[in-house]
C-alpha cells in the first residue's frame, strides 16, 4: 500500500515540476501609438478612377463635399445647381432638385442635410421622410436673414446634434476695416438665429475672423455615437485678409472653458508656434475636417494656374495632429494631372483611420478625388 501511495505522490510531482517549465506569457497587443507608428512615415497614394467627366461624372465647379452621418457622400456640385449623393466607394446614389449654386453642407441627427449657398438662406433636405431617395425630396428654406438681403453664408456644421454654427460675410461692406464684415452665427435646432459669436471684429489674432470659408465641430469625431457628443468647440477656415487687414491664423481652433459654472468659448493658445498655426503657411484655406482619431486635414485653394510661378503656396490638402498640430502629410501641386489641384474647395474624410479615405473637390478640374494613406 505504502508503495502504491509512493508511486501516486512522485508521479504528481513530476506532472508539477513539467508545468512549471511550460508557461508562456500572454498575448498583448500593442499600444495604438505603436500600431500606428508608421503613420507618420506613410504617405497618400490617389485611388483610381478620378472622378471625372472621363469615368462618367459631371461635375461641375464642385466645393463642398461631406460624408454623412447615414454614411453617404454628399457633394455640393455648384454650378450644376444640385446636390449628388454618393457611396463611400464614389457611386452616385442620387441627385437632388433643384438649388442654386449650393457651396456648403451638414447633416443633423436627424438626416436632414442643411445647405447654404452664398445667399442670406439656410436650405433643409429631409432624407428620412423620402427614405434616402433624395430625388424625391423637396428642397425648404428653413431661414432667410430679411434684414440683411446681402449677408452671404459661406459654411455650416452641426453641434449637439441639432443646433448649428454658419459662417457669414457681408461683401459690401469688406473694403473698410471698420463696418463689421465677418461673422460666425450661432443657430437654435429649430433654425433661429441666437446670434453672432462674441469675436474680435476684423481682427487680425486669434478669436476672429476675416472672410470665414468653412467651420467644423467637434461633433464630426463622434458621428457614430452623436448622442454623446454634447461639446460647442469647432474650428474654421478664412481667407483672413482684404485690402487693409491680414489675420495670419488661417486655421483656428475654438475651444471652451468654464467660466462661473458655464462652458464658453475661447481660443486654443497651445497650438501657436505649431506647424497649423505656422505663418505664411497657407494662401486661401477652403475647408476642412476632422476624424474620429481627432486628426485635422486642411484643403488650401493655393496659387491660381494664372499665378503658377509665384512663390505663394501650392493648393492641395495637409493632415495635421490636432494636439501637437504637427504637419504629418501634405498632396501639392498645380495642374490637371493626377495628385494636381486647381482650386480645391472642398475636403471630407472617412471617420475611422482604418481604410481611411480623402475625398477632395478639385473645383477648377470640375472633377473630385480621393486619396488613401500607405506605408509601401
Amino acid at each position: 500500500m505504502c508503495k502504491m501511495w509512493f508511486g501516486i505522490l512522485f508521479i504528481l510531482f513530476i506532472l508539477i515540476v513539467q508545468c512549471t517549465h511550460d508557461k508562456y506569457p500572454l498575448p498583448s497587443l500593442p499600444s495604438e501609438e505603436d500600431r500606428y507608428a508608421n503613420l507618420n512615415k506613410a504617405v497618400y497614394n490617389l485611388i483610381n478612377p478620378i472622378l471625372d467627366d472621363e469615368h462618367g461624372y459631371q461635375f461641375r465647379n464642385p466645393s463642398d463635399i461631406y460624408f454623412g452621418v447615414d454614411n453617404f457622400v454628399y457633394v455640393c456640385n455648384t454650378d450644376a445647381n444640385q446636390i449628388i449623393m454618393m457611396d463611400a466607394g464614389g457611386t452616385i446614389q442620387g441627385v437632388s432638385q433643384f438649388i442654386e449654386h449650393p457651396e456648403a453642407i451638414t447633416q443633423n441627427d436627424s438626416l436632414d442635410l442643411l445647405i447654404v449657398n452664398r445667399t442670406n438662406k439656410i436650405f433643409k433636405i429631409d432624407m428620412y421622410a423620402v427614405s434616402h431617395n433624395i430625388a424625391a425630396a423637396p428642397i425648404e428654406v428653413v431661414y432667410e436673414q430679411a434684414s440683411e438681403p446681402t449677408r452671404q453664408f459661406t459654411g455650416i456644421s452641426v453641434y449637439r446634434g441639432f443646433e448649428y454654427y454658419v459662417t457669414v460675410i457681408e461683401p459690401q461692406d469688406s473694403s473698410s476695416n471698420y463696418i463689421e464684415f465677418s461673422f460666425i452665427y450661432d443657430f437654435y435646432a429649430n433654425h433661429t438665429l441666437k446670434g453672432k459669436l462674441p469675436f474680435e471684429v476684423n481682427g487680425t489674432a486669434l478669436f476672429s475672423t476675416i472672410l470665414p470659408t468653412a467651420v467644423v465641430t467637434l461633433r464630426e469625431m463622434f458621428l457614430d455615437i452623436s448622442s454623446r457628443e454634447n461639446t460647442i468647440q469647432f474650428m474654421f477656415t478664412h481667407t483672413g485678409r482684404t485690402s487693409l487687414l491680414e489675420n495670419v491664423y488661417k486655421f483656428q481652433h475654438i475651444t471652451t472653458r468654464i467660466f462661473e459654472g458655464q462652458e464658453i468659448l475661447t481660443p486654443n493658445t497651445s497650438l501657436i508656434g505649431t506647424d497649423i498655426y505656422a505663418v505664411n503657411k497657407f494662401w486661401n484655406l477652403e475647408d476642412l475636417a476632422v476624424d474620429k482619431n481627432g486628426y485635422i486635414f486642411l484643403v488650401d485653394a493655393g496659387r491660381s494656374i494664372a499665378d503658377s510661378l509665384s512663390d505663394r503656396p501650392l493648393p492641395g490638402f495637409y493632415r495635421f495632429e490636432s494636439s501637437s498640430g504637427k504637419q504629418l502629410q501634405s498632396v501639392l501641386g498645380i495642374g490637371n494631372g493626377p495628385k494636381q489641384f486647381n482650386n480645391p474647395k472642398g475636403i471630407a474624410v472617412t471617420p475611422i483611420l482604418e481604410q481611411q479615405i480623402v475625398y477632395i473637390t478639385d473645383s477648377g478640374n470640375n472633377r473630385i478625388m480621393r486619396f488613401q494613406l500607405s506605408t509601401q
